[in-house]
């Protein structure tokens, strides 16, 4: 009897104990796959941001490189620039010296004024070839430097007139008053207090400007 009623109660009870065994087993398994595909996603996930941020880096490493290229190329233009300047700012400056100085001695086979003729169109040549290459490639200097510059090509005109108008009057026969000779012949020492000033600020900017 009790072993009957044992047995009717195993019966009864084992379809739903196997029924929710089953239930447990394919839910985990739902589980898993679940788990499975999302960890599969997410990983998906990581690798398309690690790739766009390897791409978004590469773009940055680039954009600096073209930068650093520009600014290099930029360096040697100006280093370029700067020597090129500081030689015929020397040499215009050498030539302004030799015209308007008072004690040159006239070469052999040549007139004074034929002589004056020659250092005037020496310094003019000179000085039109400084000016020009400025004038061309002052984009690439900074403020202070052209500032500087144009300091110097004001007081350089100055210094250039007040001699070559003597030697324009010569030239052409008449007589300067003595007004004219004085200011002629002390043209040089403006060079000193006023050239020689301005061209040691330009060299310091231009060491400035290397030294970066």
């Amino acid at each position: 009897m009790e072993i009957t009623l044992i047995k009717a109660l195993l019966y009864s009870i084992l379809p739903t104990l196997i029924g929710t065994l089953l239930t447990l087993f394919f839910t985990e398994k739902l589980k898993g796959k679940v788990k499975s595909g999302f960890d599969k996603k997410l990983e998906e996930v990581k690798n398309l941001h690690n790739l766009e941020i390897s791409k978004f880096q590469a773009e940055i490493n680039s954009l600096k490189s073209k930068e650093n290229f520009k600014f290099t190329k930029l360096h040697e233009k100006r280093f370029d620039i700067l020597e090129e300047l500081y030689k015929l700012l020397n040499k215009s400056i050498s030539e302004l010296n030799y015209y308007i100085s008072p004690v040159k001695s006239t070469p052999n086979g040549m007139t004074h004024d034929e002589h004056e003729d020659k250092l005037q169109e020496k310094f003019s040549n000179a000085h039109f070839e400084f000016a020009n290459f400025y004038a061309n490639n002052r984009i690439y200097l900074e403020q202070k430097i052209t500032k500087l510059i144009d300091n110097y090509l004001n007081e350089i005109a100055e210094i250039y007139n007040d001699y070559n108008k003597h030697h324009f009057l010569k030239k052409f026969g008449d007589r300067p008053n003595p007004e004219t000779h004085r200011i002629a012949y002390s043209a040089y020492k403006k060079i000193p207090s006023k050239i020689t000033p301005i061209k040691k600020e330009i060299e310091e900017s231009f060491r400035e400007l290397l030294e970066r």
